[in-house]
């Protein structure tokens, strides 16, 4: 009790405070919930092309880990040019390989009757629509020999089909992309958001048609396969490294132009990115309970100083050095709970309007509550108290009640 009037003396010290635990608890709340729900949201997406599929990425040959999409390299001006739809085609051959589709990307001017935006347009294979596992809702996907023939035809997203042509039907209509014209002969089913990229503002037109009339390019950046089993993907893969060194004249492994990559490797690459950032935040918020545990010491050094005179009557009255010990540590303890009861209200309120504000822009994180990130938090916050509330305690506690009160 006189912990609780002493605190609620000094109400605005004491928000103060405990604003530091409670930046800390809800830093490390958001970690364990949205550290788990993007986990959870990358793994889905990546899971979504099937375990059984092996992505062709170009590279940068003499860098391991740089493709010609990243930040260095583009900032380098580095272009790989070197793989090939016919790359793709030969790949079809290796025992175990069932289909495969080739991507191109790029942002073009698209024009119809009623709107002039830039999209970002997918040159694709046909096969596309099967491995992928995408799904067309009105209409049709193009077909293998509307690829070869480099036919203008075309397949909008959801959001492009509601901007290019409002309140009527898209099949049939005519639009232009990138100067030349299109017939659209499907719209896509919704998709939402994938990997940071909203779905249903792109367009699908055939691989060939993009590089040759659209882009005048005769490369693809990458290109994916799907096996039979998961269970053989290695064995593709390194059948399929074999094929590309053969075609690519590559003999030293250093010097490729291109990466293979399993689904499995790739998940378990993103695994080890999210799990990096989760320690990183982590850390972060470790740092942020013990700054605001030392606002804590700081606070109760003051506040010993500011009750000298009070400490030196309780001992006269006979109050014992463990009574005032006890007393200053519940005091700590119950800034720190209190500061660290707030943070959990206010992360869990921050972790609920997180998945509505996710749900809003079209990605589905799903709510999840860390009890186990709540418990964790809290029982720290309360050690905070009592470690850093230890050292003023037991300075109180060993005051001489005759010099404490004539303490001015």
């Amino acid at each position: 009790m006189l912990a609780y009037t002493a605190l609620k003396a000094n109400k605005v010290r004491t928000l103060l405070t405990t604003l530091g635990i409670v930046i800390g608890v809800i830093t490390v709340i958001m970690v364990f919930a949205l550290g788990h729900s993007t986990q959870s949201v990358v793994t889905a997406q990546m899971e979504a092309y099937g375990s059984n599929t092996i992505f062709v990425e170009t590279k940068v040959p003499g860098f391991s880990d740089m493709s010609p999409g990243s930040a260095t390299a583009q900032m380098e001006g580095m272009t790989v040019t070197t793989l090939k739809e016919d790359d793709m085609n030969a790949s079809l051959d290796i025992p175990g390989v069932t289909a495969g589709y080739g991507v191109v990307i790029g942002q073009e001017r698209v024009v119809s009757l009623y709107e002039d935006k830039k999209y970002m347009i997918q040159g694709t294979s046909s096969a596309f629509i099967e491995i992928d596992q995408s799904e067309v809702a009105e209409g049709r996907y193009f077909t293998n020999e509307e690829d070869q023939s480099m036919a203008r035809v075309a397949i909008v997203g959801h959001v492009v089909a509601e901007e290019l042509f409002p309140d009527m039907d898209p099949i049939g209509q005519t639009v232009r992309i990138g100067g030349v014209n299109f017939k659209i002969i499907g719209v896509m089913e919704e998709l939402g958001v994938v990997f940071f990229q909203d779905m249903d503002k792109q367009i699908y037109v055939p691989l060939n048609t993009m590089q040759k009339l659209v882009l005048g390019i005769q490369h693809i950046p990458y290109f994916v396969i799907q096996v039979e089993d998961d269970a053989v993907a290695n064995f593709v893969k390194e059948d399929l490294v074999a094929l590309l060194d053969q075609r690519h004249n590559i003999s030293n492994p250093d010097r490729r132009d291109f990466r293979v990559s399993t689904m499995d490797e790739a998940m378990s690459m993103m695994g080890t990115i999210t799990g990096a950032l989760q320690i990183l935040l982590a850390v972060l918020a470790a740092i942020s309970l013990i700054v605001g545990g030392v606002g804590v010491m700081n606070i109760m050094f003051v506040t010993v100083t500011e009750r000298t005179r009070e400490i030196g009557l309780r001992k006269a009255l006979g109050a014992t050095p463990e009574v005032i010990l006890r007393q200053f540590l519940f005091e700590s303890s119950m800034i720190t709970f209190a500061g660290a009861l707030i943070g959990v209200a206010i992360a869990v309120s921050l972790v609920m309007m997180s998945v509505i504000i996710a749900s809003y822009v079209g990605v589905d994180i799903g709510l999840y509550i860390p009890f186990g990130g709540i418990a964790i938090s809290v029982i720290a916050a309360v050690a905070e108290g009592l470690f850093f509330g230890l050292y003023p305690a037991r300075k109180a506690a060993g005051l001489n009640p005759i010099d404490s009160l004539r303490f001015e």
